[in-house]
């Protein structure tokens, strides 16, 4: 909950009428305030070995978070996209030095502690590669989201197929929501991408999303697997049916 007073300050952002980029968000900075002195007082209170699980677990807790603060967006102008891009870049700096972050040595009770002086400093300036390779990733997928949302509606099918490789009809939706595009739009776009026209209709009139989607054509499959089981059923009664006349016939 550290950070929820910078999510909700990000949310308050009319990210829709944005007309042009400036420096990082006030939230942002709000973040970086927070983030920094709250993991270095956490590395002056444990092991070495607990921190680095603790800064894999904040890591990822955050990112999700963030992801999901963006999602609930209403509308990102293209300026808004790459307004927050830039923030999204900010955060990701302060991120990636977080396991080799010195510790506060104002929350070190005992300077004299075997646990608290090995704690106070990083072992080295570099984080692990693990840590490193998992931030990026979560963070390119934040980094994905939004360029889709800044590119152009004509380009949008062919970039996205590109840059988020085996995304889904929900998350072409969910950058078309995004971007604010009209219902009839995203219903063209829907069906240019591979959804049947009835169904991108209806998706994009309802706001509904492909698990819905998935859903009737699951639905749609068992019903048609259901009439062939029938028939096929039905086929072999009428086998048994001739094979049992034939053997009365020479009885």
């Amino acid at each position: 909950h550290r950070l929820d007073g910078a999510m909700k300050l990000m949310t308050s952002i009319n990210w829709g009428s944005l007309a042009e980029v400036g420096e990082e968000s006030a939230y942002v900075r709000m973040i970086n305030r927070e983030t920094e002195p709250f993991v270095a007082a956490v590395r002056a209170l444990i092991p070495s070995s607990y921190f680095r699980s603790f800064c894999d677990k904040f890591a990822s807790a955050f990112i999700n978070k963030y992801y999901d603060t963006v999602m609930k967006l209403k509308r990102i102008t293209e300026a808004g996209a790459q307004q927050l891009l830039l923030d999204v870049y900010n955060i990701k700096t302060v991120f990636l030095r977080l396991p080799v972050v010195e510790a506060s040595k104002s929350n070190v009770r005992s300077p004299s502690s075997a646990a608290a002086s090995s704690a106070a400093k990083p072992a080295s300036n570099i984080a692990p590669a693990m840590y490193t390779k998992m931030v990026t990733k979560g963070f390119k997928k934040i980094e994905t989201l939004l360029k889709l949302v800044s590119t152009p509606n004509s380009m949008l099918i062919d970039v996205f197929k590109v840059q988020w490789v085996g995304g889904s009809a929900l998350d072409l939706q969910n950058v078309m929501l995004l971007k604010g595009m009209k219902r009839t739009e995203q219903a063209a776009m829907l069906e240019k991408f591979g959804v049947d026209p009835v169904t991108a209709l209806k998706g994009a009139t309802a706001a509904v999303t492909s698990e819905i989607i998935v859903k009737e054509r699951v639905q749609a499959i068992r019903e048609r697997s259901g009439d062939v089981a029938a028939k096929v059923n039905s086929d072999l009664n009428q086998m048994r049916q001739k094979v049992d006349d034939f053997r009365r016939a020479f009885r």
